[in-house]
């Protein structure tokens, strides 16, 4: 064990004797009053004072929550070996719906404001003769609360997947209408990060719809174009079921990727109970979200009725078991753990640490409970 704030420990000991003597002179302060103020003839006939045992629990029980506290404040580490992926040896591709479902607010107080898109800003001579900024491709809309679909995938891969391939190749795919290599291969983790930030946007694939079995085999191209053949594979599949292509596409894409080895993981997003889809998720080039914004509206409609949609889970079963895969309905962002997947002869142990400080508080708190239930106050005489 070692201490990120050491200095802290030498004040462990006059911490815990301060408190020890609050204690005391509070006790001796209630005895000067019970003295100055109180008639022992009377009070000793119902009442008698806790024996001295009590007093001195309650001041070590203060000596000891103090001591923790500056415990808890040294910052004590000790070591612990964290499993992760062995460098060189894993690549990923994630493959991840862009189409408009995927600005159905499914996590809203599940994701940080960090998982929205980054904003690019307008400059104020780009305007049209009613005003409104001229769109730009992919770019996200201007409400910043943070729970669609895709706002969770984007949270995903910035906070836990490309940390967890540290050292090992990623790349992502996205797909509307039709498939687009949002980032090819890589080991550059900030470049990698810079894409999802700033590209992975609500249609920033071309084409409307979700041709969910074009983007899968492009994936299959970019593991023949980069991926060495001694390389662990590994498609993950980020999407709400909906699909314009055939089963029959997405059945031969099951089986060659059986064929080849590829590990697949298809991740349900959203929720069986249809949505509505919010416009300001949608791109600021969407001439429907723009018509409809324009008229002042919230939700995406057609013909006047409301748009829904809901997570096809059927489908997306369907899939990870014609590719002998696995299936995750994700509900949090804990439910996928990209470690979980990864066979033993890619795995390896890094030295890691792990904090204590949270336990030490723990029982400081407990202890300071302990300390006001060992009260000083006088107890009722038993009655004969």
């Amino acid at each position: 064990m070692y201490f990120l704030n050491s200095q802290m420990l030498y004040l462990m000991p006059v911490a815990a004797i301060l408190a020890g003597l609050l204690v005391f002179v509070n006790w001796r302060r209630r005895q000067a009053l019970h003295r100055a103020f109180g008639q022992w003839d009377l009070l000793s006939q119902t009442s008698q004072p806790l024996p001295g045992s009590r007093y001195f629990a309650r001041a070590a029980l203060a000596a000891l929550t103090a001591a923790l506290l500056l415990f808890a404040l040294a910052r004590p580490i000790v070591p612990n070996g964290d499993k992760t992926i062995a460098e060189g040896t894993f690549d990923v591709l994630a493959v991840v719906d862009v189409s408009r479902s995927m600005a159905a607010l499914d996590y809203e107080g599940k994701v940080p404001p960090t998982a929205v898109a980054k904003q690019l800003i307008e400059p104020e001579h780009l305007l049209t003769n009613q005003g409104r900024p001229i769109p730009q491709k992919g770019k996200a809309g201007i409400d910043n609360d943070a729970g669609t679909r895709l706002e969770m995938v984007r949270h995903m891969l910035l906070d836990s997947v490309i940390k967890q391939l540290d050292g090992n190749q990623l790349g992502v795919v996205s797909y509307a209408g039709s498939a687009f290599p949002q980032a090819f291969l890589t080991r550059d983790a900030a470049a990698l990060k810079w894409v999802v930030d700033r590209g992975l946007t609500i249609s920033s694939a071309p084409g409307e719809g979700s041709g969910m079995a074009k983007a899968l085999e492009l994936a299959l191209a970019m593991f023949d174009a980069d991926s060495p053949a001694d390389h662990e594979r590994l498609l993950v599949l980020f999407s709400d079921g909906g699909n314009d292509d055939k089963p029959e596409q997405l059945a031969a894409f099951a089986s060659e990727a059986k064929k080849r080895g590829i590990k697949v993981v298809v991740v349900a997003m959203g929720n069986v109970m249809p949505s509505k889809i919010p416009v300001s998720k949608l791109a600021s080039d969407d001439d429907a979200a723009i018509a409809l914004k324009d008229n002042g509206k919230r939700w995406l409609e057609t013909d006047g009725q409301i748009e829904k949609s809901g997570m096809n889970a059927s489908l997306l079963q369907n899939l990870a078991n014609q590719a002998g895969g696995k299936f995750i309905h994700l509900e949090n962002a804990s439910d996928l753990n990209l470690l979980d997947q990864v066979g033993k002869t890619s795995m390896a142990r890094v030295p890691g640490s792990v904090e204590l400080f949270p336990w030490a508080l723990g029982g400081a708190l407990v202890c300071l409970v302990l300390t006001f239930a060992a009260t000083n106050q006088w107890r009722r005489r038993k009655q004969s």
